[in-house]
């Protein structure tokens, strides 16, 4: 591994220089002591909007994002587990990088009963994360993410559920899709004027294939037609952030259903590339040890001189490809394929085809690997090339998530390689903002 000194720009630099942001909701600081709670609370109630001036948005034309100058804009940057002033610092500065998804998780440990439906501690280090990536020119996908109890509860997804919880179920544990709806609308109220605000991302992975409903692709595609409904009774500017059933998955997009019309012009569709899933958590495979006892492989492999085919072998036209390709991944020979360079058009084909056939922006929301995946630096630099080719938007995942399968994927110390990798990555395209 790389041990070079990590230098991130000198913390009182970051704090101290004024940045001057654009539009009638701009404003300067971060999130630290008596400056930062003002800018926060200046944020969250909507600065720009409370003049009647409009915040600083991105529109859609087609496949591409336009800034507010009417300007081709790629979104590029990371997932974050929450943000403060120097974080938001050397994502823009050091690794030149416009964007960050910010996820909300909305799950028992964060609700509440309160109008907000999270609790007030919560809330308050919400706006907290938004001033202090406001304060350097962050584009913000908001993202919300529930706990597996609410993602994969049929009340959830159900719109018809908009009463209060069963007496035996408590507030936080309940799954019902009235109080989500709730919190959607406070979050369009409290950000509608803050400018920077990306999108909304009304479900990160949404996985009603898990509830038993009859048609699961109708039951989501409902369910986030009824949140944008919501969404746009008070703010009808700022983009939604959607994708399909599966976790976001790539072969989901070879279903029109998902393309939602009533909201063409208004809509950037996601897609995940977290395959293979054992190599990029932990660099391991599937596969019995190699005869060496080495039981990491490394990426890459030779594109296979067969083709694809073998990693969706035995479909037929009824069946689910995404389920039939999870089976078939892992077999042997199969698992090599999936850690080729020629994997990666491959496997984002259907994403890509569904982009062409309804002109919609396209962005790859969660992608990276472990440093324990021989080969990291060398297949995260390919997908990044495919992604710059393709027009595709991206964020890494992570910059700062914790968890079992994440401390590797950070952009922290101690993973030097990494930080690097994205420093020097920083040089190739002109500063966003």
């Amino acid at each position: 591994m790389d041990t070079m000194t990590w230098r991130p720009i000198a913390r009182a630099a970051m704090l101290g220089a004024a940045w001057l942001l654009a539009g009638c909701g701009g404003g300067g600081g971060g999130s630290d002591g008596a400056d930062g709670m003002q800018t926060a609370q200046a944020a969250a109630a909507g600065a720009c909007g409370s003049t009647g001036c409009a915040p600083l948005r991105l529109t859609i034309q087609g496949t591409t994002l336009l800034d507010p100058q009417g300007r081709a804009v790629r979104l590029r940057g990371v997932n974050v587990d929450g943000i403060d002033a120097q974080d938001a610092a050397i994502i823009a500065g050091q690794f030149n990088m416009n964007t960050i998804r910010l996820r909300i998780t909305y799950s028992k440990d964060t609700r509440a009963d309160t109008p907000s439906g999270f609790r007030d501690d919560y809330l308050q280090q919400i706006d907290g994360w938004v001033a202090a990536a406001r304060s350097r020119g962050l584009w913000m996908v908001l993202e919300m993410r529930g706990s597996d109890a609410f993602t994969t509860h049929p009340d959830f997804y159900d719109i018809r559920k908009t009463g209060p919880c069963d007496p035996k179920v408590e507030l936080v544990r309940c799954p019902n899709f009235g109080y989500y709806r709730k919190t959607w609308r406070f979050l369009a109220e409290r950000f509608r004027g803050t400018d920077y605000i990306a999108g909304y991302g009304l479900l990160a992975e949404p996985s009603a294939d898990k509830t038993g409903a009859a048609n699961p692709v109708a039951t989501l595609v409902s369910f986030q037609r009824a949140l944008m409904d919501e969404i746009s009774r008070v703010d009808r500017r700022t983009p939604f952030f959607i994708g399909p059933n599966y976790n976001y998955d790539t072969m989901e997009y070879r279903l029109d259903d998902y393309f939602i019309a009533a909201y063409a012009g208004r809509v950037v569709y996601a897609v995940n590339f977290l395959v293979p899933k054992e190599w990029i958590n932990h660099g391991t495979w599937t596969l019995p040890c190699l005869p060496t006892g080495d039981c990491k492989p490394t990426y890459p492999f030779a594109d296979p001189v067969d083709g694809y085919g073998s990693l969706l072998a035995g479909a037929d036209p009824a069946a689910q490809p995404e389920k039939v390709f999870n089976e078939q991944r892992v077999k042997p020979g199969n698992y090599q394929k999936t850690l080729s360079k020629g994997f990666i058009p491959w496997y984002l084909q259907w994403a890509l085809d569904f982009r062409d056939r309804h002109q919609v922006p396209l962005y790859v929301d969660q992608f990276g690997a472990s440093t324990e995946a021989l080969g990291q630096l060398a297949y995260e630099g390919d997908l990044i090339d495919f992604f710059e080719d393709r027009g595709l938007h991206w964020t890494r995942w992570s910059y700062n998530a914790a968890g079992p399968d994440s401390g590797g994927r950070t952009l922290l110390p101690p993973n030097y390689a990494a930080i690097r990798f994205y420093t020097e990555l920083a040089s190739r395209w002109e500063s966003p903002r």
